[in-house]
Parts: structure tokens; C-alpha cells; sequence
């Protein structure tokens, strides 16, 4: 990625960690303000309830990395795809930022058939930049759950990458600093209408964190990005090299 000058504005754009800084058209983020990690409340439940689902859920909870995949989950990581298809990929996005947004909205449709086709691996890594100035406060920790337990429990590639799909579409992905944003409810009838399986979506609707936390992730997928110059998102990463993902980037692919 390069500095600010080098970016058409409208176009194309970055969000990173810090203040909210408008430049040429696009938001800029400086990376150099600490990042809020305060974690998601709970819900309250009935005591009674809230145990039994938990144990339900606990008990049919996978174990490390999914076994029959071709979409996996293995710490901070969502794995999209043939893990020896001669694409390969690290994305970066938060579920927040507008650019990610765009990225997805215009070039997801070309990701998932390569996807498909077997021609493109996706190592897709969460980021909560942006956290802050979602109207819940919690809304990126609650998206990336989601998509963790829909790819967890989903096991499936199509099923991962349409819901990915979804909560960054124009009519679903929340605004920065918006009066609303996604609740459980909505995001797990988007993890439904991807195709995800019931346990799922009782995950995403119960709103506990069982079996992933997205805090951690995203820390550590912020960490990693932090080597990079210009530690923004959208970043795709081709071997080791990180490209704005509203650039180009697919033309350094093999098809």
C-alpha cells in the first residue's frame, strides 16, 4: 500500500486504528491511537436458560481446526477455499469500514466463483478498528463471532463467503458512528439465509462467545497487519506483499 497521495479519491480508500481523519475523499484512521478492547457485554439471561444453552452448545462445539472442510476455522484465522489452490490470498477487513465494504461488494462475486472453481484460497483475517463508532459499540466483535461460527459450524466455503458477502453488502453493513447497527438477531438470519446450520445461528443469537473470541482474533490480525507500512484495511496479501484491496490485486493471480 502507499501513502495517502497515491490513492484516487472516492474511489478507493483505507480505514486503520485512531482518530477519524477525512483526506481527498476517503477515511484515513491513524494506526498510531491505542485500540479499544474493552470487551462485549453479556447478555442477561435466566439463570436456568442460560445454562442449559450454554451445555447444549458446549457439548456440540467443534474442537480446533474443522476436520471436513473446505472453510475452516483455526485461531485468528477464517480459511475460504482449497488450501492448494494456486491463488492464495491473506484479506484483511473490518466488518465497519466502508472500503472493505466495497471491496466485497465489488469484487466478492469474482472471489467466491474463483473460490468455487478451486482457483483461490482466502485466509480471511478480522480486524475491529472501528468498533467504537458502531451505534451498539460491539458491533465488530459480534460480526466476526458470527462469521467464525457460521464457518466453524457451516464447514462449508459457499456457505462462509455468502455470509461474508452479506454482512458487508450496501444494504447491511451498518455506518461508522450510524444510530443502528446489526443486532444477534439479524446476524444470525443472515448466517440462515447464507445457508448456515441451526446451531449456528443459535450461537450468533445467544450472543456468548462460545468457542471463539473475537477480541483476541482481531488483536492478533491487527498485529500482524502492523508490519506492513501502510497497516490499513482492505489489504490482500500475495505472497508477502500487501496490495489496497480495491486495487488490481486478482491480475497477480493465476486464474
Amino acid at each position: 500500500m502507499t501513502d495517502e497521495a497515491a490513492f484516487a479519491p472516492v474511489t478507493t480508500g483505507f480505514c486503520s486504528s485512531g482518530r477519524n481523519a477525512c483526506h481527498g475523499g476517503f477515511a484515513r484512521y491513524d494506526m498510531m491511537e491505542g485500540m479499544d478492547t474493552t470487551r462485549v457485554k453479556r447478555p442477561v439471561r435466566a439463570l436456568g436458560v442460560l445454562m442449559g444453552a450454554v451445555m447444549a452448545l458446549l457439548m456440540c462445539a467443534p474442537s480446533g481446526v474443522a476436520q471436513a472442510a473446505p472453510a475452516e476455522t483455526a485461531r485468528d484465522v477464517i480459511s475460504i477455499g482449497d488450501p492448494g489452490a494456486p491463488g492464495q490470498i491473506e484479506l484483511f477487513v473490518d466488518p465497519l469500514c466502508p472500503f472493505s465494504g466495497k471491496m466485497i461488494q465489488q469484487q466478492g462475486a469474482e472471489i467466491g466463483r474463483r473460490i468455487e472453481n478451486g482457483s483461490l484460497h482466502v485466509n480471511l483475517r478480522f480486524v475491529n478498528f472501528l468498533e467504537r463508532l458502531s451505534a451498539s459499540g460491539t458491533y465488530d466483535s459480534r460480526a466476526i463471532y458470527a462469521a467464525f461460527a457460521v464457518a466453524g459450524y457451516s464447514r462449508d466455503s459457499g456457505v462462509t463467503w455468502r455470509f461474508i458477502e452479506q454482512i458487508f453488502s450496501a444494504e447491511q453493513q451498518p455506518k461508522e458512528q450510524g444510530n443502528t447497527d446489526l443486532s444477534n438477531d439479524q446476524l444470525a438470519g443472515l448466517a440462515d439465509r447464507a445457508g448456515a446450520p441451526r446451531l449456528a445461528q443459535d450461537l450468533i443469537r445467544l450472543g456468548l462467545f462460545v468457542g471463539y473470541d473475537p477480541v483476541a482474533i482481531a488483536n492478533s490480525n491487527q498485529a500482524a497487519l502492523r508490519q506492513f507500512a501502510e497497516p490499513g484495511v482492505p489489504t490482500v496479501v500475495i505472497d508477502g506483499r500487501p496490495y489496497d484491496g480495491n486495487s488490481d490485486w486478482m491480475s497477480r493471480l493465476p486464474r
